[in-house]
């Protein structure tokens, strides 16, 4: 956390005016930040479009998927734009969903598929994962980036919408469990005595 506040400090506030871009071509690991941090938001957009199509609107909490993608849609947008601005290419600019040209995110989409597929509660699990994980790359994009304002300010926004997706996930998670709980206890103390004959 200190290191992240470190981080942070250092930053543009959130809705500063953007500087005029940089002339020159980006150096490599601010470039490829920028090709990795737009394809990872598309992986989060990808994977919670495809819950969203299994589970939106069959339980309480699902509708979840559909609000954060989204905002997920927002952010791989706003990254695409510096790549324009920037003159990098774009490589998943008319990729269909679930399509990648980084392997390591390609194979971590069929694996996170795969996963909430098992079920509800693996979904929203798999949404804490990708947030987390988002948080974590974001931070060392920021840090590769810090001479690159406008890049910074975007990837400041990113992180700020990660932190808050991770906490919605959370307290899905947190209110699912609690009601599964709840209904738990519920159904023990029906069966008592002959009830539990005409229960069979």
């Amino acid at each position: 956390m200190r290191r992240l506040a470190v981080v942070l400090a250092c930053l543009l506030p959130i809705g500063a005016a953007l500087p005029a871009m940089a002339a020159d071509a980006l150096p490599d690991e601010v470039e490829y930040a920028l090709i990795y941090m737009r394809q990872e938001e598309k992986l989060a957009h990808d994977v919670y479009l495809h819950f969203d199509g299994l589970y939106g609107g069959t339980a309480p909490g699902a509708q979840i998927f559909q609000r954060i993608m989204l905002s997920e849609q927002r952010h791989t947008d706003a990254v695409a734009q510096l790549l324009e601005a920037y003159d990098v290419e774009d490589t998943v600019a008319d990729a269909a969903p679930g399509v990648f040209t980084v392997p390591e995110l390609q194979d971590l989409y069929v694996t996170l598929i795969a996963v909430g597929e098992t079920g509800l509660t693996e979904a929203l699990e798999v949404g804490v994962l990708i947030e987390r994980k988002d948080m974590i790359d974001i931070v060392e994009a920021i840090e590769v980036s810090v001479g690159y304002a406008d890049i910074v300010q975007v990837y400041t926004n990113l992180l700020a919408g990660s932190e808050n997706h991770l906490a919605a996930f959370l307290k899905v998670l947190d209110t699912s469990a609690a009601s599964a709980a709840a209904s738990s206890s519920a159904g023990g103390n029906d069966c008592k005595g002959d009830a539990c004959v005409k229960g069979l």
